[in-house]
């Protein structure tokens, strides 16, 4: 029994906190506070605090060509220097984005997880939630408004990117509050099988 109990502590320590991307699906789009897309709720203290903007599983195999998308939030917060990764032109309005790449966005540290923009996130109090939400722009490239990105290997195909939570209606990531969910059908038996 003793070396059952020193080898599974041994594993613990060599594994280390392992994380792993929220949003298992292709084309994901979505607000998260860590660059490998593994955290979308979380508690947080007032402050000066780093949010990222990742496009996630991209199915052009040369990344990011450019994007579209509307991020908003609620909540004791402001949200200022916006740094657009690569970005040459942009535009906002509102917080509508629109930004090309000079050459397509892929970064082999963090892949599938492609950062697309960095923002500077100032909690003003703890006590209430602060949520962001993503969606298309208004004047969006799509026949219908969804966020975007252009393929990296292809600037003519414009392929749509899903928030990971199942529609701009839902949140994509909440700070101090109730945790955004992937909208995923579960039953009582799928729960339980993951602490089998």
């Amino acid at each position: 029994m003793k070396i059952f109990v020193l080898a599974s502590i041994a594993m613990i320590v060599i594994a280390g906190p392992v994380a792993a991307q929220l949003d298992p699906d292709d084309d994901g789009i979505g607000v998260y506070f860590d660059p490998c897309a593994c955290v979308i709720c979380m508690p947080m203290e007032p402050g000066v605090h780093t949010g990222y903007v990742i496009v996630t599983h991209p199915t052009s195999p040369l990344g990011v060509g450019g994007w579209e998308a509307k991020i908003t939030w609620d909540g004791p917060a402001t949200v200022g220097n916006w740094n657009l990764q690569g970005g040459f032109n942009y535009a906002m309005n509102n917080y509508e984005w629109i930004v090309g790449e000079a050459t397509p966005l892929i970064n082999p540290f963090t892949f599938p997880a492609i950062i697309v923009a960095t923002f500077d996130l100032t909690l003003i109090d703890d006590a209430v939630p602060v949520n962001f939400w993503i969606d298309g722009i208004q004047q969006h490239s799509l026949p219908y408004r969804q966020p975007a990105y252009l393929d990296g290997s292809d600037y003519n195909i414009i392929k749509p990117l899903q928030q990971p939570t199942g529609g701009p209606q839902y949140p994509v990531a909440t700070l101090n509050g109730g945790c955004a969910v992937p909208n995923e059908d579960l039953t009582w038996g799928d729960v339980k099988a993951l602490f089998r």
